[in-house]
């Protein structure tokens, strides 16, 4: 961007103090207070907290110490009673007599009538505990089962308790070892239970039976509530949580019902514990201290479980715990603290006022500008965007110099007040960068009507004098999303605009020679303008730079020139052309160079005349060039001359819709035309046909 040389005017402002030295040593003076209140207030109440927390941990400790023991010795009492009762001599007894199982069954000796008195009294003994009990052999046929002390018949004996849970792995056990199952429905009595199972021992070595018996989960549940800590405290609730999942498999609070689900599955807070949990701790679960521990586990036993006892109430912070006095005294401080707060802040906002605010006018200075800009450009976007607007005074430097400077201050003020009211109807904001400098921040929607408005409420004349404006604006997000381009495009269009006023050799000959033109060819008119505005806009894409992109605006513009010298009969033949013809047509690209070449100030722009017809594959005219070394502006007005060309009636064709043309594009590109062009071509398309009242280049 070209630097400018600008005349500014350092106005020299009285600094205003505005908080009275009586308010200000208030302030600190509360401050000093609040420092020393509330920390004194807080620190009692966190002596407090800390100690309620202490005793609640060692509670909730002691709870998990008492009832995983509880659980402990409740495995090892089962294991206990299954080895204790494989070891009878009965059972060993049955395998060893002579015979099959079913002829054992059917002859119901001592041996059988004793192992079956076992397995009942095993039952009557423990009647809420043990569900059912059983003698199995290793075909998975029953010797005999109780279920709540009611004896099986032989004929009701099951012969495929190998497909049970505990059939297999029972079997894999050493002697002397006890398989402990998770829970599972038992087929008997339909409860949750936990098997325990072991091998009759054998003198020879072999595997021949098992014993088993089912013990209830709720008789677990009723084992960790029979505690004294349980009795004498409410403030607790005690789970038990599968190691593995985190699911609850027991609730001391909940029954586990008949036909109902295991534990709670609803109850998915201790997952996360399950994970991470060592074989003892504290922590938080969901806003409670909850103690934990890993219930120790036997071989063969495959329950994972873990003891955990939450408090009741939610773990409140120390300020929860605050008593009358540390209250008294935090509420002091806070309201101190608060009155000296809004001085501050009183303060604070005024000095924030006078560092974005432009001193002369009462406008949004250069800091709030960008400020402003910057949250703009995070919040536009396709559907509702924002544009910038700078405007730049014209005459301004003369009338100061004319009337003075405390004249020209007067007439920016006037001028500010006025662009301010007229950009608040329009919803927007104004600003004073600097100097003779405004700018306006909007929504696009009415861009064009703004701009007209902001360039009105900028104009004054009178006798000797006449202050206009010109302008640049910049679509945010479509012609950028930077904060930095955004005023790089806005200033550049602005000065581009400014100096268009004054007419230089290069535009008075593309004027004349547009104009003769239109009046030789007048249906190209409207092709020449549709075809500059496409290459200005790809051009801009391209980061081609300001005063090439001017060459290429001419150059666009001026593409046909030649065809001035191309008879009528030609140009608008309806059928197809001869080859004759067609050599003649070719002409026009060469014709047009000779024709530029004559303005000293369209040279540049004559270069990119000649190749406008190449084709990226070499095929094209007048000198069979191909890829780059075709002029980047000449393969830009092939892309946009062909597909304006397409989307137009011609007395050789139809006009296509266009998607079709854009289809044609991309279908050559690689061979007619620069592949890299026609993707940026499309975006140009898009991004048109987002704007809400369309497209005008800013």
């Amino acid at each position: 961007m070209r630097r400018r040389l600008r005349t500014r005017r350092v106005i020299k402002t009285r600094c205003r103090w505005p908080i009275y030295a009586p308010m200000r040593r208030f302030s600190f003076a509360a401050l000093i207070v609040g420092v020393v209140l509330i920390p004194t207030a807080l620190g009692v109440a966190k002596i407090d907290h800390d100690r309620s927390v202490s005793e609640l941990k060692r509670a909730l400790v002691a709870e998990t110490d008492e009832h995983g023991s509880a659980l402990e010795s409740y495995f090892a009492r089962a294991r206990s009673i299954v080895l204790l009762t494989a070891n009878s001599p009965a059972f060993a007894n049955v395998l060893a007599e002579p015979g099959t199982r079913s002829e054992k069954v059917r002859r119901q000796s001592r041996s059988i009538r004793e192992v079956t008195h076992q397995l009942d009294y095993l039952e009557r003994l423990y009647p809420t505990s043990i569900g059912e009990a059983c003698f199995i052999d290793v075909n998975g046929e029953e010797f005999a089962r109780a279920v709540r002390g009611e004896i099986a018949k032989p004929q009701d004996l099951s012969t495929v308790e190998e497909q049970t849970v505990f059939f297999a792995p029972t079997f894999a056990l050493n002697f002397g070892q006890v398989h402990q199952t998770r829970p599972y429905v038992s087929p008997d009595t339909k409860e949750w239970v936990v098997a325990n199972a072991t091998l009759i021992p054998q003198a020879d070595g072999h595997k021949r039976a098992f014993v088993h018996f089912e013990v209830t989960v709720e008789s677990f549940r009723r084992e960790m509530g029979a505690s004294k800590a349980s009795k004498d405290s409410n403030a607790y609730e005690l789970r038990v949580v599968d190691g593995r999942t985190g699911k609850v498999v027991i609730d001391s609070g909940h029954p586990q019902r008949v036909g109902a689900a295991l534990g709670v599955p609803s109850d998915a807070r201790f997952a996360s514990l399950a994970r991470a949990a060592r074989p003892a701790g504290v922590t938080e679960v969901a806003g409670h201290r909850t103690a934990y521990r890993r219930i120790g586990s036997a071989a063969g036993n495959l329950n994972d479980w873990i003891i955990v006892a939450s408090a009741k109430a939610p773990t409140g912070s120390f300020i929860s715990g605050l008593g009358p006095a540390p209250m008294t005294m935090l509420a002091l401080a806070l309201v101190i603290i608060a009155i000296a707060g809004v001085s501050l802040r009183a303060g604070r906002r005024e000095l924030e006022a006078q560092a974005t605010t432009d001193v002369l006018t009462g406008l949004g200075n250069r800091r709030k500008l960008f400020a402003d800009l910057e949250r703009q450009v995070r919040t536009a976007s396709a559907e509702e965007p924002v544009v910038l607007t700078m405007f730049d005074l014209n005459g301004f430097k003369n009338y100061n110099d004319t009337f003075g400077h405390p004249a020209g201050d007067a007439l920016l003020q006037r001028l500010g007040s006025a662009l301010s009211d007229t950009v608040a109807a329009f919803g927007g904001r104004a600003y004073r960068p600097g100097g003779d400098e405004f700018c306006i921040i909007a929504a696009a929607g009415r861009r064009h009507a703004l701009a007209d408005a902001a360039c009105r409420a900028l104009s004054e004349h009178g006798e000797g004098f006449e202050i206009s404006t010109a302008f640049g604006s910049v679509v945010i997000p479509h012609d950028t999303g930077d904060v930095t381009e955004a005023m790089r495009k806005a200033d550049e269009a602005m000065y581009a605009q400014k100096h268009s006023g004054r007419a230089t050799a290069g535009r008075q000959s593309s004027d004349v020679l547009m104009r003769a033109l239109a009046e030789r060819h007048p249906h190209l008119g409207e092709h020449h303008d549709g075809v500059a505005e496409l290459v200005d806009e790809v051009g801009k894409r391209m980061d081609i730079d300001t005063e090439e992109l001017a060459h290429l605006r001419h150059a666009a513009s001026l593409h046909d020139i030649g065809k001035v010298a191309i008879p009528d009969a030609i140009i608008t033949k309806p059928g197809s052309l001869t080859d004759d013809e067609w050599a003649f047509m070719r002409r026009h690209t060469l014709i047009g160079e000779r024709i530029l070449s004559a303005a000293p100030a369209l040279g540049a722009a004559a270069r990119l005349v000649r190749s406008s017809h190449e084709a990226w594959d070499g095929t094209g005219y007048p000198d069979g060039l191909a890829g780059v070394e075709i002029p980047l502006g000449s393969r830009i007005i092939a892309v946009c001359d062909s597909f304006d060309a397409m989307i137009s009636n011609r007395p050789y064709a139809p006009a296509k819709t266009i998607d079709d043309a854009l289809a044609e594009l991309r279908r050559c590109a690689g061979t007619q035309f620069d592949p890299s062009i026609v993707p940026v071509f499309a975006q140009v398309l898009a991004d048109r046909a987002k704007l809400p009242t369309g497209h005008t280049a800013a």
